[in-house]
């Protein structure tokens, strides 16, 4: 099948629903580009949770990952549907790099005492992403709807967070959490005007994610590389110190392995409601994932047990969104994982991760880390064996 783009001449092209799941669609230039602008972003809202992963600012931190995700997934989205090769491409994802770029300079307490800035970014990358869905609808008669649904949401957050700028901080919190909230439930309630529209592609879509993915586990890489560096400024890094850096990047190594192992590889089921299912699972394992890097950070740094328990709880937790995704792929008639047996085995991992930080006292870091190398390393070399192992003869 022919892709849109090679319909149309001219520079500036008019948006054309693709239809090309099936066919391979690498990811672009400026596509890459595009994301590794969320580098900066991710690494300011990483680092403000520094030092307040434990009260309220693990809160705050959620609300404004959730934001800045459904950023990136709303301009990804519309790439999946309605990519070309024109001009005006480019013009739409450079004017979204302004905002991204908004989001990153008023991150830092993003929902304190820089609201305003970061409110107006989040509105005016939303707003941008909304008029691209309305062109889109109005030359794609079978979109229509959904653009209108997209953007019935982005009014309502929009009234939102503008009451949010009029009231006291508490009410603030709460106003965001329900603006964004409004704002990510859109596309569930417009699923039925998405039926009949052409499947999301099967490696193009994935991908993104995947490359989104790194994104979030360079900076678990980049928060326990600066943890060490923290230590050595305050006094010699020692022995022990070595061996937990050591350990907390295998960690994040391990994370990559369980990911791209058994979620990045296969794409999801072809339905919308479990793509959509996917998308938010994903909110939910990146969170968790981030999380994971600053509480090591903060493990190696004052080895209190708060910081372990954040380690251990987060870790679970992120193993359980990927036991979830999991169950939202499509498999392969020569799929060698179980179909119960390997999201079992991540979830049964997960769960005891998170009892173990509720209900047991954390033993020093070292031996945290530990039990996190050994709670990775489980799926991993299960994953190893189903897909290493020799055919059996006839």
């Amino acid at each position: 099948m022919q892709s849109p783009e090679s319909n149309q001449r001219g520079a500036w092209q008019r948006a054309i629903l693709r239809d090309d799941a099936d066919a391979h669609r690498p990811v672009g230039w400026v596509e890459l580009f595009f994301d590794l602008v969320f580098v900066v972003i991710i690494s300011v809202l990483a680092h403000d949770l520094e030092g307040s992963a434990h009260s309220e600012g693990l809160l705050r931190f959620i609300l404004q990952f959730v934001a800045v995700f459904w950023v990136w997934n709303g301009f990804t989205y519309y790439t999946e549907r309605f990519e070309s090769h024109g001009l005006e491409n480019r013009l739409f994802t450079f004017l979204g790099i302004l905002t991204v770029a908004g989001l990153a300079v008023w991150g830092e307490d993003g929902l304190g005492h820089n609201y305003l800035g970061f409110a107006a970014s989040f509105l005016l990358a939303r707003g941008l992403n909304i008029l691209m869905w309305l062109r889109a609808g109005r030359h794609e008669p079978r979109f229509r709807r959904a653009a209108a649904g997209f953007t019935a949401g982005y009014v309502a957050s929009f009234a939102l967070i503008g009451v949010s700028l009029a009231v006291d901080e508490a009410w603030r919190l709460a106003l965001w959490g329900l603006a964004v909230l409004v704002d990510i439930a859109a596309p569930a309630v417009t699923a039925r005007f998405q039926f009949g529209l052409p499947g999301i592609s099967r490696d193009k879509f994935p991908e993104r994610f995947g490359l989104l993915t790194l994104i979030v586990l360079g900076e678990v890489v980049a928060s326990v590389i600066q943890g060490v560096a923290t230590a050595n400024e305050a006094t010699d890094v020692s022995v022990p110190t070595i061996a937990d850096a050591i350990l907390g990047l295998a960690i994040g190594f391990g994370l990559w392995w369980v990911y791209f192992d058994f979620v990045a590889r296969r794409p999801t089921r072809p339905d919308f409601v479990i793509a959509l299912v996917w998308v938010y699972l994903h909110i939910a394992m990146l969170i968790g994932m981030v999380i994971v890097g600053v509480g090591i950070s903060e493990a190696v740094l004052s080895g209190e047990e708060s910081a372990s328990a954040l380690v251990l709880r987060s870790l679970g937790i992120t193993l359980v969104a990927i036991a979830l995704l999991e169950l939202t792929l499509d498999r392969a008639p020569d799929e060698p994982t179980g179909a119960r047996l390997s999201p079992l085995l991540k979830a049964g991992i997960g769960v005891a991760l998170v009892l173990l930080a509720s209900f047991a006292a954390p033993p020093s870091t070292t031996a945290v880390l530990m039990v996190g190398v050994a709670a990775l390393a489980v799926p991993a070399a299960y994953g190893a064996r189903v897909y290493y192992r020799r055919p059996a003869r006839g």
